[in-house]
């Protein structure tokens, strides 16, 4: 090779490593995942939501979210055993309302609303933008107003159960002049398992694809045979989670629960959104049923 081939060869392998060396750092940065992008629903999500009535994203939350959430429910936990013994039915403390009762002297804690009102931090992780990116798509609206943001226990055989029903009908309790504006069914509930639901310690039951009927205005049924053919209660599924899942559920699905009859509790960290303007009137706790930004 002559010398001037050699200087040439030289010259343009150099170059060829430098250019390498100056876009290895574009490419690392183009693989860097896009945060905003990470957590919103992909569209065979959406799909699945609007088919079946209810989504799950399984370790949506993390450990240390579970646990965040565990100790605040285990703090109200205690506050409802003492406000138990000196009043029960439904009592507002610290701007929280405990609908708590007792049965054959143990606690029954049927739900515990506006959490964050006495316990902020339940607030504060029930508006992360994990949680409302979905909620604005579901939804199809950048704003909602948050109308619930609750505890509900199941302790060991305390009896708490749920009867069929569909979320839309406490829309309706609360707001006779609810309105479904987007025509989706204008809410969206999140549920979030802090213990493992099993069929054992009493978890939800549901019926597939049971929201494209409607409101089946299940409370104005009183005879169980006509509950169960109205309902197709014979369709219904166990909802079974792990510590951390999400489930995105449709306020016209068809859902209950029966007590909890194993030794082990099961907490759930529910917080529902409804779109803006459907609903007009204030819920229990202070806070509750403001307009947020879901962005």
């Amino acid at each position: 090779m002559s010398k001037i081939n050699y200087v040439r060869t030289t010259f343009i392998t150099q170059i060829t490593c430098l250019a390498a060396l100056l876009f290895i750092p574009l490419t690392l940065t183009a693989a860097v995942p896009n945060k905003e992008n990470d957590i919103l629903l992909t569209q065979s999500q959406l799909d699945e939501y609007n088919a079946e009535g209810l989504l799950v994203i399984k370790g949506f939350f993390t450990k240390e979210e579970v646990k965040q959430v565990s100790h605040c429910a285990d703090r109200l936990q205690k506050e409802a055993e003492t406000l138990s013994l000196q009043q029960t039915g439904k009592v507002m403390h610290k701007g929280t309302q405990f609908v708590i009762d007792r049965n054959g002297g143990k606690l029954q804690i049927h739900r515990i609303v506006w959490v964050g009102a006495a316990e902020p931090q339940l607030l504060k992780l029930a508006r992360q933008p994990k949680l409302l990116a979905p909620v604005a798509q579901i939804l199809g609206s950048d704003q909602a107003d948050q109308l619930i943001n609750q505890l509900h226990y199941k302790l060991p055989r305390d009896g708490v159960k749920f009867d069929w029903h569909q979320d839309v009908k406490n829309r309706r309790t609360f707001d006779p002049q609810w309105e479904d504006l987007n025509h989706k069914g204008s809410f969206v509930q999140t549920i979030i398992a802090i213990d493992p639901n099993t069929v054992e310690n009493g978890t939800i039951y549901y019926v597939p694809k049971s929201h494209m009927r409607g409101d089946l205005f299940l409370d104005r049924i009183t005879e169980p045979a006509e509950l169960k053919r109205i309902a197709e209660l014979d369709k219904a599924v166990p909802l079974v989670l792990n510590s951390g899942d999400v489930v995105f559920m449709h306020p016209y699905l068809v859902h209950g629960s029966e007590p909890n009859e194993s030794s082990s509790p099961r907490k759930i960290f529910i917080n529902g959104f409804s779109y803006p303007g459907a609903n007009k009137q204030p819920y229990p706790g202070e806070g509750s049923a403001q307009r947020i930004s879901l962005k």
